[in-house]
């Protein structure tokens, strides 16, 4: 019993004499610790973020911006030398003859009819009208036919947003269809829409 006691008194002693100081310092240098280890994770997390977002985001993105106006079926009369499918939804035909096609948005009265800004314009060209200079095509294939999208050049010589859309009728012929960048369209949905817009038999030929 004797060195029972003795061995409970030496344990006491060894205990009693580590300052609470001292353990108080090492529990503060434990959570320290464990704090550093939580801000480098999440420093770390929130960087491998930040690089999948700055590679992964195209100059030219394929996906339809929230923006981007929805094509509806078009339940309106047909317009003089074209056929519709479909339309930006809220958009209507502006004006049709045999040679052109206007359509326009719900807050264009057509009070300036020889404006083509904010519009879209279809009609029948020849070849000569196709962007020439550094300008390429995108290349789609919608229903078996050739659809070529261009993004236009502004005036300043910059890309602008407007696209261009041209789709072989034959005999040198092409459905010309200028798209403004109002729309908010990629290349593949500008393809879709022009493939449900036809020239008929009525359609004049537009030079230029």
């Amino acid at each position: 019993m004797s060195d029972l006691t003795t061995l409970m008194s030496r344990a006491t002693a060894t205990v009693d004499a580590t300052p609470a100081a001292v353990l108080d310092d090492d529990v503060n240098r434990g959570q320290r610790a464990r704090r550093r280890r939580t801000r480098l994770v999440g420093t770390g997390v929130a960087a491998v973020l930040a690089a999948a977002v700055a590679v992964g985001a195209p100059l030219t993105s394929t996906t339809p911006s929230a923006a981007a106006a929805e094509l509806v079926a078009y339940t309106a009369e047909q317009p003089a030398g074209f056929t519709i499918a479909a339309v930006p939804e809220g958009w209507h035909v502006l004006s049709s003859d045999r040679s052109s096609l206007v359509l326009a948005d719900s807050d264009d009265d057509g009070s300036d009819p020889n404006s083509f800004e904010g519009r879209i314009v279809a009609s029948l060209v020849g070849s000569e009208s196709l962007p020439g200079g550094d300008l390429e095509a995108q290349t789609f294939a919608v229903g078996g036919q050739e659809v070529l999208v261009y993004e236009m050049l502004d005036a300043d010589g910059e890309p602008g947003g407007t696209l261009g859309v041209f789709v072989p009728e034959g005999d040198g012929d092409y459905l010309s269809v200028q798209l403004p960048p109002e729309l908010h369209w990629t290349g593949e949905v500008a393809a879709r829409f022009v493939d449900g817009l036809d020239v008929t038999d009525e359609a004049g030929h537009t030079v230029g």
